[in-house]
């Protein structure tokens, strides 16, 4: 569960519309709409009985709600905390590694709210394509990205998984499916992540496994996420990227994405070296990092 929809959810039990709510958010109706039917999927229980401009909690909703509260709740707790560690001088830097090249806009965020509140930490972030190798030579302390579950010299939880969508310009036929087959890529060209980034790995990985008559098809490969997205917009191809980017699109690009049938995924972790201890600030950071996916 993303603690965005949450968030969104808890702001919808307090102004009982979808219209008010929206317009407290700063965001449109049917973005508010899709991101709160996506928590009753997941959470397979309607929460609200929709009732214009009076909108009612299920059973299941209270129980959310309820539980919700206590959530963020112990989440401010968790910052009041982190500040009194960082200022008592516990520690000085922290330093997070990933092999995922499209969250930087999360961590973004994460890192301007952690300044605000601890000046005097210093955080440093990276993209590492051997991420498990800099981690197991304390070169960072804490990894996010994809990690393999056997390294017995890593801890590391599993916090998400998410399939890969196909994203493509609304200039392509494919732009009309609701979904796609390997039969509808054929001999289109595919836009993938250049060689010195990680999930690269994935896609080709799932195409030689899964779907071999791929391998003929014309490549592209980019060195980023926004490079790959404006190739798409120009209908040079299609990408497979993550479906967590569906929500930070460019408004600019004329791109849509559509899912792809039993199509490759990913699991991120959090992880950290099992030889060397935790201080309680770093213990925070992470539980921070895992709200944030």
């Amino acid at each position: 569960m993303k603690l965005k929809h949450l968030d969104y959810f808890l702001a919808l039990c307090k102004n009982k519309s979808f219209t008010k709510t929206s317009e407290e958010l700063g965001i449109s109706q049917p973005y508010l709409s899709t991101h709160i039917r996506e928590l009753e999927l997941e959470l397979n229980a309607q929460l609200i009985t929709r009732d214009y401009g009076n909108n009612k909690l299920t059973p299941e909703g209270h129980v959310l709600k309820t539980r919700g509260e206590k959530i963020f709740q112990e989440f401010e707790m968790a910052v009041n905390e982190i500040n009194l560690l960082v200022h008592t001088g516990e520690t000085a830097t922290i330093k997070i590694g990933t092999n995922l090249p499209d969250i930087d806009y999360l961590i973004a965020k994460l890192l301007t709210e952690f300044y605000k509140y601890y000046p005097s930490v210093s955080l440093e972030y990276s993209y590492y394509e051997n991420l498990e190798e800099v981690l197991e030579h304390n070169d960072i302390d804490i990894a996010i990205g994809i990690l393999s579950e056997t390294n017995s010299k890593i801890t590391s939880d599993l916090i998400f998984s998410e399939s890969y969508v196909v994203f493509t310009s609304t200039k392509n036929q494919l732009a009309n499916l609701n979904e796609l087959s390997a039969a509808d890529l054929l001999q289109i060209p595919l836009i993938n992540y250049s060689n010195k980034i990680y999930e690269k790995k994935i896609i080709h990985s799932w195409i030689e496994s899964n779907h071999p008559e791929l391998k003929d098809n014309r490549y592209y490969e980019l060195p980023s996420t926004i490079s790959i997205l404006n190739l798409v917009d120009q209908n040079f191809g299609v990408a497979f990227l993550p479906y967590s980017l569906v929500d930070s699109i460019p408004h600019y690009l004329n791109v849509v994405s559509v899912e792809m049938i039993e199509g490759p995924f990913r699991n991120i972790s959090i992880g950290y070296s099992s030889s060397s201890p935790l201080s309680k600030t770093h213990e925070y950071l992470i539980e921070q990092l895992q709200y944030i996916f």
